[in-house]
């Protein structure tokens, strides 16, 4: 059996407190209650093609362990319809462990929902493997379910196929009681990485019993995609690899532990990646989104901003290799004199957007300085904001008109180096004409 506290014992003490942030309207002592909408297709009025879809509301218990023979102790609303209480007994653990309880204290509800399921044969080569027997076991009738919980705040996504083990009526109540066959789940929905950067797409799984299963990792992106990594569990047999990607075979048959490492990250691997396990005659998944964020380099031209009084001139704000494409750049300007304030610049204008070979993006942002007495000393400020920036980013450079400050250092330097230029230049003249 792949319990949930082996598979969390991969994370560190941090990620496991805030990976499983899920929560619940309603508590029992029997175990915390979620509210779901029992979603189905039905016959459109037509008969026809498409067909409607149908919500219910429904209610998830989810049993501690100790309590799976103990009647309900609540009442069941009075806005349910009946079997749409699903009373869910989890033999993997995975619900039970304290961590995932705890976090169902917070205030925000779930998404839940809960569909009809009916177990078949996988038919992808990776899984055929799985129902060589071609004979579906006795335990496969009867009645199933797919549950899916979302947290509210995305930090964590469940998948469960469980199966009915007593009806409405068996217990004088409105009632499913269900088993859990097997769990699919993530701890990180999405995932964020720098171009080049190695990420793993988080997902795990949980067994009601040991036994067979086969895993596929499939990349999805504004309509098409492809499988990345194919493995068949029962033969011990990669079919199917993209390069670059790696799983952990080791973890992935002790413990359940199906991530997917991408070693290399490049604009191409940004999409969304579907985990699917399959067991003999069931399959359940979670998708994970991958998000490349690569943050701007900016740059200022030119720097350092030197103009003779009366003149005017243009200031740059080079913002380059970016990823994605929204970004924003705006000007400011401090006054140079003493307590001066900081007002925004809003005489700017800025190129489109240039793509670069990697994917990546470039802009450049302008505006007019006047070289005058009065700005002599502003502070000229390009602030970038951007997804991959959780603060934005800046570039300032001072104002300096020739003539309202004594000689600086770097002034001395330049009129050095640009007298010992002129001196080199005239004795080599001179060489060459008495030659």
């Amino acid at each position: 059996m792949v319990h949930l506290y082996r598979w969390l014992s991969l994370l560190t003490p941090f990620a496991v407190a805030v990976v499983l942030d899920l929560c619940s309207a309603k508590k029992s002592s029997l175990g915390p209650l979620i509210d779901c909408w029992y979603v189905e297709e039905v016959e459109s009025r037509a008969g026809s093609f498409p067909k409607a879809v149908s919500q219910k509301k429904a209610l998830l218990l989810l049993r501690e362990n100790g309590h799976f023979r103990r009647p309900l102790d609540f009442t069941p609303p009075e806005h349910l319809q009946p079997g749409m209480i699903f009373d869910l007994m989890d033999p993997t653990l995975l619900l039970q462990d304290p961590v995932f309880r705890s976090s169902l204290r917070s205030k925000e509800a779930p998404s839940c929902e809960i569909n009809a399921y009916s177990p078949q044969a996988a038919f992808v080569d990776w899984a055929l493997s799985l129902t060589e027997e071609q004979r579906s076991p006795p335990d496969l009738g009867g009645e199933w379910f797919s549950s899916s919980i979302q947290s509210a705040n995305g930090k964590f996504s469940l998948a469960t196929i469980q199966q009915v083990v007593s009806h409405p009526g068996e217990d004088g109540i409105r009632v499913k009681s269900t088993v859990v066959a097997l769990h699919v789940f993530t701890h990180s929905p999405t995932a964020i990485a720098q171009l080049g950067q190695a990420v793993t797409l988080d997902c795990g799984f949980s067994l009601a019993r040991e036994g067979r299963f086969s895993l596929e990792w499939r990349y999805q992106f504004q309509g098409s995609g492809h499988v990345v990594y194919a493995y068949d569990g029962v033969r011990d047999r990669v079919l199917l690899a993209q390069e670059g990607t790696e799983l952990f075979f080791g973890d992935l048959h002790k413990k359940g532990y199906a991530s997917l490492l991408i070693h290399s990250v490049s604009i191409a691997h940004e999409g969304t990646y579907l985990c699917s396990v399959y067991t003999p005659y069931m399959q359940a998944q979670r998708g994970v989104e991958l998000r490349i964020h690569e943050p701007p380099r900016i740059s200022l031209s030119p720097e350092p901003l030197l103009v003779l009084p009366g003149q005017e001139m243009v200031l740059e704000c080079a913002v380059s290799h970016y990823y994605p494409l929204e970004l924003t750049v705006e000007w400011l300007r401090r006054r140079g004199r003493k307590g001066g304030a900081t007002e925004y610049v809003r005489q700017a204008w800025q190129t489109s957007h240039k793509r670069n070979a990697d994917g990546t993006f470039n802009i450049t942002s302008s505006i007019r300085v006047q070289g005058s007495r009065e700005d002599h000393g502003d502070l000229y400020t390009c602030h970038v904001s951007h997804a991959s920036l959780k603060t934005g980013a800046r570039k300032s450079v001072h104002l300096k008109v020739a003539g309202e400050s004594g000689l600086s250092i770097d002034n001395v330097i330049g009129l050095f180096l640009t007298a010992l230029a002129l001196y080199g230049i005239l004795k080599f003249l001179g060489i060459k004409g008495e030659t």
